[in-house]
Formats: structure tokens, sequence, C-alpha cells
């Protein structure tokens, strides 16, 4: 017997093997069906529906379908579910219906940072340093800020029984609170000198136009500014006609402020009109790489335009223009429809692929950026975001996580004996700055922020701002400014 009839039965047996093996790997996974389907998109979600090893009804299948396509495009284009939509808008409308807190999760609880003025906490007695235990029965710890959200808030009205734990007295205590609508201001302006006045806007919403004129025209009445700092640091942005309309507040007469162009080149421009509140006032733009879209069109169009000195970080680099449409089902997507430009001809909008945005900082820039003249011909230069007319070194304080966990410490010692103080008896007190000094372990870095960060939770917002132009180099570098010529802007 030759050596081929000897392995023969052995090959076949193989060929036979495999070729079962096959046919069952096929089966499974190349499985071919005639579906009633019209596109491939609704092929996969029937095949999914009918055939994927957990069940899925056709309204997740959807939603999850949506998200990630959208978010495949570019990094802002979003697909909102209808019970997230108030809460994504609350930020840019004039305020929320809720209870009136600020929380986030120390460990697994919701502990109270700031107690918002004139809402139903404050009304009702809660501190700040409370945590939150349950919500009409419901047990908040361990859930996630959706989930807490989501029990806490509700319609104007509606109430809500609560038992928090008040760490500082060490009891539970418990609140029935109704529901209210909350405002809350993106505007706050004060006096940084005698004579020049300090504007923070917190983002681009709809009455933040309105809210700037009101707070300039009442400081104003009595005595004149003839410089003001717009601090737009960590600002995200918001509506661009808001944006607009309060550029045309700081620059006089017919310039291009920004303008918007879609996939097939149609323009659509934004001009300044005769007049402004701040028209003959000096401008100095704090901003930072959190300042972003809005912001940026702000910032960018007082450089451009050789009408205001900017001062900081590079910014963030965000210049495409979303258009929100509402669906049937009350859900949302905000869809990218245009890229905006500042008055130079410059896009903000800085590179992004699939991995998400590039890193770019000023030195990159000024390698690599394309170059641009301002209104007056000085150059300026871009490759994603608004690089400042004056670099100024960040303190880093917006990275450190850990500073919640420390104040919180440091509230529920001491909240019971400062509550009763006002905030300059606080603020100049040697025994706060004991405090302060001991909580930080006599690093001196992180005194700064945590004092503010005190103020914040047990005076306000507003507090905090005032108390923040009593220390910011930041500021204090505009002041300086404020002094000199205008060299800077007209080379």
């Amino acid at each position: 017997m030759n050596r081929r009839s000897t392995y023969e039965p052995l090959i076949y047996a193989l060929l036979l093997g495999v070729g079962v093996f096959a046919g069952l790997f096929w089966n499974n996974y190349v499985k071919e069906e005639q579906l009633n389907a019209d596109t491939k998109v609704e092929e996969v979600m029937s095949l999914v529906q009918s055939e994927y090893v957990d069940s899925l009804s056709s309204d997740q299948i959807e939603e999850k379908a949506i998200a990630e396509m959208l978010s495949s495009f570019d990094p802002h284009s979003v697909y909102i579910p209808s019970q997230y939509v108030e809460m994504a808008n609350q930020d840019l409308k004039d305020g929320f219906d809720g209870i009136g807190i600020e929380f986030f999760m120390l460990q697994d609880t919701p502990y109270v940072v700031r107690v918002l003025d004139g809402g139903p906490a404050q009304a009702a007695g809660v501190f700040p340093g409370d945590r939150f235990l349950t919500v009409d029965t419901i047990s908040l710890i361990g859930k996630s800020n959706r989930e807490v959200i989501k029990h806490i808030k509700g319609q104007k009205n509606s109430q809500l029984d609560a038992v928090i734990y008040r760490k500082a007295q060490d009891k539970l205590v418990n609140f029935q609170l109704t529901r209210g609508h909350v405002h809350t201001p993106s505007v706050y302006t004060f006096w940084a000198n005698d004579s020049v006045l300090y504007t923070k806007i917190e983002h681009f919403a709809e009455k933040t136009h309105n809210e700037f004129v009101e707070q300039v025209k009442a400081l104003t009445q009595k005595k004149t500014a003839v410089g003001i700092i717009l601090d737009l640091r960590n600002n995200p942005g918001g509506y661009l006609q808001t944006a607009i309309e309060l550029l045309d507040e700081i620059v006089d007469g017919n310039d291009l402020l920004a303008y918007t162009q879609n996939k097939e080149g149609k323009e659509r421009k934004y001009k300044a009109k005769a007049g402004g509140l701040c028209a003959d006032m000096k401008v100095y733009c704090l901003v930072n790489k959190r300042s972003a879209s809005a912001s940026e069109i702000v910032s960018g169009a007082l450089q451009d335009l050789d009408r205001g000195v900017v001062i900081g970080n590079q910014t963030f680099g965000k210049g495409l223009v979303q258009e929100t449409f509402k669906l049937s089902d009350g859900s949302q997507i905000r869809l990218t429809v245009s890229r905006y430009y500042i008055p130079s001809g410059r896009s903000i909008q800085k590179p992004y692929n699939e991995n998400g945005y590039a890193h770019l900082d000023s030195s990159s820039i000024a390698k690599n950026g394309k170059t641009y003249q301002t209104k007056n011909g000085r150059t300026v230069k871009s490759n994603g975001g608004v690089s400042p007319d004056i670099f100024l070194q960040s303190m880093g304080y917006e990275d450190y996580v850990g500073l919640g966990a420390i104040a919180a410490d440091v509230v529920d010692q001491h909240y019971s004996r400062w509550e009763s103080k006002s905030i300059e008896d606080w603020w100049s007190a040697q025994t706060t700055k004991t405090v302060i000094k001991e909580a930080v372990k006599d690093s001196a870095h992180w005194q700064e922020p945590l004092m503010l960060r005190l103020a914040y939770q047990l005076y306000g917002i507003e507090a905090y701002y005032e108390m923040t132009l009593k220390t910011d180099h930041w500021v204090n570098r505009a002041l300086e400014e404020v002094v000199k010529p205008t060299v800077l802007l007209n080379p």
C-alpha cells in the first residue's frame, strides 16, 4: 500500500470535520435573512431587535444609534433625550424650577455646596454642608448626579419631603419643600477701583445682555467709568445672538462683529450699530483655556477690531455653530450647521478628529498658525482659539479636584460660628486665616483658593466674585494696563 492510500481516509475525515465546523460557524455568524426593511439602518435595527442576546426595545436601539451617529460627526453635535432637555437648557434660560441648591457627590452622598439666593431651600433653612439622604423616602446615597437631580427637581409648586444629615450638629433634619422658580443670573458687575468696572459673565444666556445693561447703568449713574474688565474665564459660551448684542454695547460704528458660513458657502453677517453703553470705555478682556464659543467671538472680535486688549491664556477653540431641532417625542438634536468667523476672517475652530481635539498652545500657534491682520494692521495668528495680546500664567486652581472635600471639612467644623458674620468681617478675621492655614497643612499655594471656595459656599457667588477682586493678579494686571497709553491697539 502506498503512502497516499494510507493517509486518504484521514484526509477525508479532516476535510469533513472542517466542513462541519465551517457550516456551524457560518450558520452562527453569517446568517442571511430576508428582512422587511427599506434601508440598511432599518435592517440593522430589525436584526438587533430580533437576534441580539439581550432584550432591547426599538426606542432603546434608536436612542443609542442616534447618539452614536451624531457624536461621530464632530465634538458638538449631540442628541438630548426628552427627560434631559430641561436640564441641558437651564443654564441658558432665566433659571430653573427646583429647590435651589448646588451639590456635588462627597464620597457617595449629595453634599450641598451652595444654597441659591431666593430659592425654596434657602427659605426652608437648608445650609451649606447639609447632606441629602432621602427625597420622598427614596435614598440618594450612591446615586449618580443625574439620578439625584431627577429626584430633587420637579415642577413648580410641587412638594418633596427630604431627610438631611447636618454633620456640623450631628443630627438628622426633616424638610418639606415646595419647588419654585430659581433665578440664576449670568452677569455680576462691580467697581474694580474708582474708575474701572469689572464684569463677570458666566455664560451667554437669554437674559445676559439685559443683565449687563442694567448693572452697568446702575453703577454708572453717579460716576463715570473710564474702563471695563470683561471676565470671560471659564465661560463655555451660549447664544451667538447674545454675544453679538453685548459686543454692540462696546463697538461703535458699522464694524463687522462676526459672520457664519454654512456648507453651501452662504454667509450671515453680524454688524455693530452706532452708539453703545460702553463705546467710550477702554476694554480689557480676560480669557483662559475654558473660554469657548461665544466667549471667543467676543474676545476675538475685540482683538480683531483693536477695540480691547485680550489678557490671559489661549482659549478653547470652538468655532462650530449648532442649531437645535425638536423631535416628535420631545427630545432634541443640536446639530452643527455652520462655522463662525471673527472680523479678520479667522475661524477659531481648532483641529479635531475621531479621537477628539488636538492640543494647541500659544507656542505651537506662534510657530504654525496662519497670519491675519487686525483693523489697525496688527498681526495676529490662529490655528484654533484666540491667542491673548498679553499672556499670563494660570494659577492652576481650576484643576485642583481635592479642594471641595477640604472645604467640606472646614464648613462642617466652623459653619455654626461663621453663619452670622458678614463677608467682610469673615474675610478679614485672623481666626479665618488661621483655619484656612491649618486646613491646607501650611501649603501657602492653596490658602487663597480655599478661602475663595469657602466665600462661595458660605456667602454666595456674588460675594465670591467681589472677594476675587481683592486677590486676582489677572484683574490687577488689567488695571495696570488701563493707565497705559493704547500703544498695543494702535501700532
